[in-house]
């Protein structure tokens, strides 16, 4: 009786077990498939390849989009007009000194990448994934990067890092010269975006998500808007720009902004908040107005339910474009209930007091301090100990 009972207990363990590992085995399949159909709806390309770019000719990737003026040799602006007061004397030996000035850029610039001292750091437990805001509004358009944003992934200090990169930095682009950092992506796309990154700031970024406008757009909308106060000034160039994207959808005198204060933007407000330069700091706080909004992006998506999840898959995966692997998707996507309890800090490069503005080459940009902002950018993704 013993005997049988216990080859009764045994029988029912087997099979329990195997009911066990049969449902495992049916969800593990039902998540692959589902993972998968996510994944195919992405654009992805391979690595290092950029066929999916507009890439924009060299004459047209100096792009001035500020009406800044030129600056003297004491960093203080210098108006259009004193040039016709200066005295030709005066004159020559301003442009003399300016010239040394830009000279000293350049050699800064060439001394950081010629640097063997500073290897490009890299870490096992931290991956670098490079986010474009591509400015393609318009079908056809040729692509520039207008915000670049390092999303780093600490798995051992259990951390996110935002790091904003200000697109007017002067720096050197590989194979094109020195230049504002912007030009790299209209010069080569995301894989020269990044060996630009690479190359001048010393950290390891190989993989890239591409974004444009309209997915932020619905990104926004999707989550139900973003909580932003606006001033009297932000308020007018929103409702400017948001009139000027409506004309071209048809819905003139939409989704415009009354009075100024706390507001929940729909997508094209939010948008255009993210945009604006002539508010405040020019691109200091354009970025930062950046960052503020993809918090709210980050804790919104933190709040939805598996639903609501896949609503926003749906929407947004086929506007993305990225050559992340099947497998790092896989991987970030499973990651994703860990990654809702990790800390969420920000960077803007350069970080204060480590940049000059100057005019080179009739491009208002960033002279920064190179060693500063490595130093910086590896202590805050990787913590290694500042210089």
């Amino acid at each position: 009786m013993k005997l049988f009972s216990s080859c009764k207990v045994k029988k029912i363990i087997i099979i329990t077990s195997v009911s066990v590992a049969t449902a495992m085995l049916v969800i593990s399949l039902i998540a692959f498939i589902l993972i998968q159909s996510y994944i195919n709806k992405m654009n992805l390309v391979a690595i290092d390849n950029n066929d999916s770019v507009n890439i924009i000719p060299n004459a047209e990737a100096d792009i001035i989009e500020d009406d800044l003026s030129s600056l003297n040799k004491n960093n203080q602006v210098l108006d259009t007009e004193d040039y016709d007061i200066l005295e030709d004397e005066e004159a020559t030996a301003f442009t003399d000194d300016l010239q040394k000035d830009i000279d000293l850029v350049e050699e800064r610039i060439r001394a950081n990448m010629e640097e063997a001292k500073t290897p490009i750091m890299e870490d096992k437990d931290v991956q670098n994934i490079l986010l474009i805001g591509s400015d393609t509004r318009v079908t056809g358009e040729k692509g520039r990067s207008d915000a670049m944003i390092i999303i780093s992934l600490n798995e051992k200090t259990k951390s996110i890092t935002a790091t904003s990169i200000m697109r007017d930095i002067y720096l050197h682009i590989p194979g094109k010269g020195n230049n504002r950092i912007n030009a790299a992506y209209a010069f080569g796309g995301a894989d020269l975006l990044m060996d630009t990154i690479k190359q001048n700031l010393k950290i390891e970024v190989n993989r890239y998500v591409s974004i444009d406008f309209y997915a932020f757009i619905d990104v926004i909308n999707e989550l139900g808007g973003v909580n932003i106060e606006v001033s009297e000034k932000e308020m007018s160039i929103i409702n400017n720009s948001v009139n000027n994207m409506n004309i071209l959808t048809g819905e003139e005198g939409q989704h415009q902004l009354l009075e100024p204060g706390l507001h929940l933007l729909n997508g094209k407000q939010a948008l255009e908040y993210a945009r604006i330069r002539k508010v405040g700091n020019s691109d200091f706080e354009r970025t930062a107005r950046q960052r503020r909004v993809l918090e709210q992006v980050f804790d919104g998506i933190k709040d939805l339910d598996l639903i609501e999840l896949n609503d926003l898959a749906n929407v947004i995966l086929p506007q993305v474009t990225t050559n992340l692997t099947k497998g790092e998707i896989f991987s970030l996507i499973l990651g994703l209930p860990s990654y809702r309890n990790y800390d969420l800090q920000e960077l803007r490069i350069p970080i204060d007091g480590s940049y000059t503005n100057m005019r080179i080459k009739g491009m208002a940009v960033l002279n920064i301090d190179f060693n500063k902002n490595i130093n910086e950018i590896r202590y805050k993704i990787y913590q290694e100990n500042k210089e």
